[in-house]
């Protein structure tokens, strides 16, 4: 299930440019977010581990970020994270992968959603705004990640008093629909509204009739978590990223 889960995902955040080595996958999207911008080592690999990494690290420097893997229990080959540590890549972010299987979501659709299947304009600038996303590059790097998502999505927004405090998108492949960037606006925070966010992107997954769905989050992250058992979600791996410049 983690390839399954890992494929899902990156096909739901894709990057800008992708190059395949040897079964990794290197992505590239001008830095922004390392989901779009690392090493990912899921499939079967045959050449030496140190040549492998040396090669990643140049292709990398070439474009001037640093070098990031993602890294699960299940990466190739074994012991390619006690490689990394040896060469002095940190370990941060560790990210809980969980499924909700939507059988047992209790069907919510609550006031003051708005629904849509594209990534509108609206929607992007009230994303924007929510976010507190002021990097222009970043912005525009982001808005070529959306619209590069191929299959169906479903994008929520919040709206209090003519006000979109919320956003949300929901990517759907294979009977999966992987959530993402649930955002509240920082001054909205902490009274419920993620929750809103969440069921409005689930009920319309429930509309679909998508037997699963699935979400990361960064272990630690106590309001998400909590709110994300709270839904029924359930951890099914761990991921971790290891980091150098």
């Amino acid at each position: 299930m983690i390839k399954t889960l890992e494929e899902l995902s990156l096909n739901a955040w894709p990057a800008l440019q992708t190059k395949l080595y040897d079964g990794w996958i290197m992505r590239f999207a001008n830095g922004y977010t390392k989901r779009s911008n690392s090493i990912n080592p899921i499939y079967h690999s045959t050449l030496q581990i140190q040549e492998k990494i040396g090669i990643c690290e140049n292709e990398y420097k070439k474009q001037n970020l640093p070098v990031v893997f993602k890294v699960t229990k299940d990466s190739h080959p074994q012991g390619i994270d006690n490689e990394l540590e040896r060469r002095n890549y940190f370990r941060l972010d560790e990210t809980s992968v969980r499924v909700l299987e939507m059988s047992h979501y209790q069907y919510r659709r609550p006031e003051g959603i708005l629904v849509d299947n594209i990534f509108s304009d609206e929607w992007f600038k009230d994303f924007v705004n929510c976010s507190g996303l002021e990097n222009e590059m970043y912005q525009r790097t982001a808005k070529e990640i959306l619209h590069n998502i191929l299959g169906k999505v479903v994008v929520v927004r919040k709206k209090i008093d003519d006000k979109i405090i919320g956003c949300g998108y929901g990517a759907i492949e294979r009977g999966y629909i992987g959530i993402f960037d649930i955002i509240v606006d920082k001054n909205y925070r902490g009274k419920g509204f993620g929750q809103d966010v969440m069921d409005g992107i689930l009920s319309a997954a429930t509309d679909e009739k998508i037997e699963n769905a699935y979400l990361s989050v960064v272990v630690g992250n106590d309001p998400a978590e909590n709110l994300y058992q709270k839904l029924g979600f359930k951890e099914i791996y761990r991921y971790w990223y290891r980091f150098r410049f």
